[in-house]
């Protein structure tokens, strides 16, 4: 014990300077950790309001990023319409995009009435492809369809209200653009052979003499007196270029067959370009007649 005290105490000026310093280097460090440590932060604490709007402007930007991402994941039947009166007869491509419609509805709208079509009753709007029940109901109310010059009143008249048998044989139809509610209307046409003749008329690319009809599927033993309830006002034909199709294409014009249409496809690869209808007297399989009834629905475009 004695000899431990002598150490201590014998002990140069400077080692006790050293440990002096030793001790307060120790003790500077313990203060400075201590007061560096962070604080728990408590979530409802905010520095300022303006770092507050910041955050909760960014929440609602990726709320809204996540809704989109959803409706675009999962699909629903929600259409935003912006809602006014509009005839679909006279109404133009902005007008009904504002109103809701898909550009490519609209799109299909505009043709049907390019084609002569016409939306005689708000149900007419029903057969539009892409028309949903909870769009129609919605767009419903303003639905304007402005009579044509000497049209019945019966532009708000449902489909059920489909006049009877007694006016079926007084009933004259445009065959250029009726739809297969008005075929109906006429006695023995039911809705079989109403969209025969119309998916005819489709294929075909319009008529152009109302005997035509009676090459539709179904019409073919039908009495001529049918005849009598038709007329085309205009003849609008939506033609083929024949230079530009494919074979398969031209087959399913209903006056062509497969094998008359590949020979078509090969007698332009031999030439290059067809010119006119003449020309296709060079494959066999065709009459004369035969290209007579089918001139109207070929056009000859150059490349």
């Amino acid at each position: 014990m004695k000899k431990y005290r002598q150490i201590y105490l014998f002990l140069t000026l400077e080692q006790w300077f050293g440990l002096a310093l030793l001790v307060i280097l120790v003790m500077g460090t313990l203060l400075a950790v201590s007061h560096f440590q962070p604080e728990k932060e408590e979530p409802t604490a905010w520095a300022n309001d303006s770092t507050k709007t910041l955050f909760t402007a960014h929440q609602t930007q990726q709320d809204s990023l996540r809704k989109a991402q959803w409706k675009k994941t999962y699909p629903r039947d929600t259409i935003e319409i912006r809602m006014q009166a509009f005839d679909p007869n006279t109404a133009d491509s902005s007008t009904l995009v504002h109103l809701g419609f898909k550009p490519w509805q609209a799109k299909n709208l505009l043709k049907y009435r390019a084609k002569g079509g016409r939306y005689r009753q708000p149900d007419d709007l029903k057969k539009l492809y892409g028309m949903t029940d909870s769009m129609y109901q919605a767009l419903t109310p303003y639905i304007h369809i402005a009579r044509e010059e000497g049209q019945r009143h019966t532009d708000s008249v449902q489909l059920d209200s489909t006049p009877k048998w007694p006016l079926k044989k007084d009933t004259i139809l445009n065959l250029r653009t009726a739809d297969t509610t008005e075929l109906k209307l006429l006695r023995g046409i039911g809705s079989y052979r109403a969209r025969q003749i119309v998916n005819y008329r489709e294929q075909l690319g319009g008529f152009t003499h109302i005997e035509q009809v009676l090459e539709a599927k179904g019409m073919q033993h039908f009495p001529d007196t049918i005849l009598q309830h038709f007329f085309i006002d205009t003849i609008i034909i939506e033609p083929i270029d024949i230079n530009r199709v494919s074979a398969q294409r031209l087959a399913r014009h209903p006056y062509l067959r497969f094998e008359q249409a590949q020979a078509i496809y090969q007698l332009r690869k031999r030439k290059m370009h067809l010119d006119s209808i003449p020309q296709l007297l060079e494959i066999t399989d065709f009459s004369a007649e035969t290209l007579q009834k089918l001139a109207p629905y070929l056009k000859f475009d150059k490349n």
